[in-house]
């Protein structure tokens, strides 16, 4: 998996350079971020792939699993080519038997705002670290340390790999599947 952000992303952010074992940690800390938002956003976004993949159709219909989608790219039974209809985020082809589907999806260059958000959720990871406090400080309203304070109005619930539900709804509308429904009816 690629990371939606580098180091070299984050410290221009942070205005810090990041070198040797703290770029190998933060490499780290950068890889979880993105696993975390391709797991909310339930695809995967970037960089982009071609796979091939057997589906069984149901009258004819074929989800492709992944957005957004690219192209088509080769649609198979038995080893044949097979003729089909692209159609947003589906295909049809003739008959219910299987089919071989080679498709292309996902953005080539990850998006400035998953990258923004990636750097976001790991500079609050390193706040904490170097508070000496952890990645997450579930349950702790406040922490002080000499004239340094840092307080959560939530009970520290949205510290770690965590974003608010109105983000990642967004995410999910924007990266995911989307809200993309079957409107022909097949009879």
């Amino acid at each position: 998996m690629v990371a939606f952000a580098t180091a070299s992303d984050l410290g221009a952010r942070m205005k810090r350079t990041f070198t040797g074992p703290e770029a190998t940690w933060v490499d780290g800390l950068l890889a979880d971020a993105t696993a975390y938002l391709q797991a909310e956003i339930g695809q995967f976004v970037a960089p982009r792939k071609t796979v091939t993949f057997t589906a069984w159709p149901s009258s004819g219909w074929v989800d492709l699993p992944q957005w957004p989608i690219v192209s088509v790219d080769a649609v198979e039974r038995d080893g044949v080519p097979v003729e089909f209809d692209e159609r947003p985020g589906m295909i049809r082809v003739p008959g219910d038997s299987k089919v071989d589907v080679t498709f292309t999806y996902g953005h080539a260059v990850v998006p400035q705002n998953l990258t923004a958000l990636c750097c976001s959720l790991v500079s609050q990871q390193i706040l904490l670290v170097e508070a000496n406090i952890g990645l997450s400080v579930g349950g702790l309203s406040s922490l002080a340390l000499d004239d340094f304070k840092i307080a959560f109005a939530d009970g520290g619930e949205g510290t770690g790999l965590t974003l608010p539900k109105v983000t990642l709804d967004g995410l999910r509308r924007t990266y995911g599947r989307g809200d993309v429904f079957q409107v022909e009816t097949v009879t």
